[in-house]
């Protein structure tokens, strides 16, 4: 026997249906971060890591945010518009106490609860932590934290909307804020800088231990993802902030007959190899040459690859007062190389 819905009922059934179809779900599998980008502050010198992907937005000198979206941009901004995202940002304010802004930021928004303030590090420095949240069940969420040194305030900010998303994007929040090296000011003594503003400068500048991939035509290769990668017709240039530390590949055809062999002989004599005597090595599984060189200041080798008709050089360098700084992080990046 078959019964049939009477129209109210049906009419009700189909509304829920409706409605329940016209939400779209939230996926809340944990957003992991992916690749990174580190932001280095040229004012004050602070710095952090961030998905490569998020829309950013900074005032050098003042603060920098990386939001999930530009929609998500929006809902921060007027919480009724947008993308339930979620942002990272590092902060500085000049003539500040962690205990001074630990206590304004308290009182800095209406209709939010805050945590009590709770002992913390960032950047290896003592902190601050003060959890906030609004009342709402996709209420602003998130938390700050501070430090301070040199007179500068540093703050880290992690946010979203909901407990829930604070799970979601929790593995980008620690990404983000164990990466954070706090504000800092370059202390000149006698015209030189001090001891501990130069240890400060050059833990922000050496290799990160971390990698990204870059993946270039018919080649890939890792680097630090400190470092930027950026593409070049035949290649890419990987750069620190110093000059004399970088990875570059670029790609040259080579004319019927000519083997590696020869072809690494005819480049060695060229005023950039000062007459090195080729090597013999091994890269991507290949045979490969090598050409070592440099100056007072720092040492450069460059590898040759064939692959068809094209060699691949990677060349790589590194300032000799910090080898053991630079060396090993760029030398892995240059032994990653792989033809396609």
């Amino acid at each position: 026997m078959t019964r049939k819905l009477s129209l109210p009922l049906f009419l009700f059934v189909s509304l829920i249906a409706l409605a329940s179809c016209s939400k779209k779900q939230e996926d809340m599998t944990p957003v992991q971060p992916g690749e990174s980008v580190t932001y280095k502050d040229l004012v004050y010198r602070f710095s952090f890591k961030a998905p490569k992907a998020w829309v950013v937005e900074s005032v050098p000198g003042r603060n920098t945010t990386y939001y999930s979206s530009s929609a998500t941009e929006t809902r921060f901004q007027k919480f009724t518009e947008g993308d339930y995202g979620a942002r990272v940002g590092v902060a500085v304010v000049e003539h500040m106490t962690k205990e001074k802004a630990a206590e304004d930021f308290k009182g800095s928004m209406e209709n939010v609860n805050f945590t009590a303030a709770e002992a913390t590090t960032l950047g290896g420095l003592p902190a601050l932590k003060i959890g906030y949240s609004t009342s709402e069940e996709d209420g602003l969420t998130g938390y700050r934290i501070f430090t301070d040194k040199d007179s500068l305030l540093t703050y880290f900010d992690a946010a979203t909307f909901g407990a829930d998303r604070m799970k979601k994007y929790a593995a980008v929040f620690d990404l983000a804020e164990k990466s954070v090296q706090p504000a800092f000011v370059y202390k000149v003594t006698n015209g030189k800088i001090d001891s501990a503003s130069l240890s400060a400068m050059m833990e922000q500048m050496k290799p990160s231990q971390i990698f990204s991939t870059f993946s270039g035509t018919g080649f890939s290769i890792q680097y630090p993802d400190n470092f930027s990668a950026s593409a070049m017709a035949a290649g890419v240039e990987i750069k620190g902030e110093r000059a004399d530390a970088m990875v570059r590949v670029d790609a040259n055809p080579v004319a019927k007959g000519i083997d590696l062999a020869k072809y690494v002989a005819e480049n060695s004599k060229s005023a950039i190899y000062r007459g090195a005597a080729p090597q013999g090595a091994t890269l991507s599984g290949q045979p490969a040459k090598v050409l070592s060189y440099g100056t007072s200041g720092a040492t450069a080798r460059t590898y040759f690859v064939m692959s068809g008709e094209k060699v691949y050089r990677i060349t790589v360098s590194w300032p000799n007062e910090l080898e053991a700084a630079f060396r090993p992080a760029l030398e892995k990046s240059v032994q990653s190389f792989k033809l396609k």
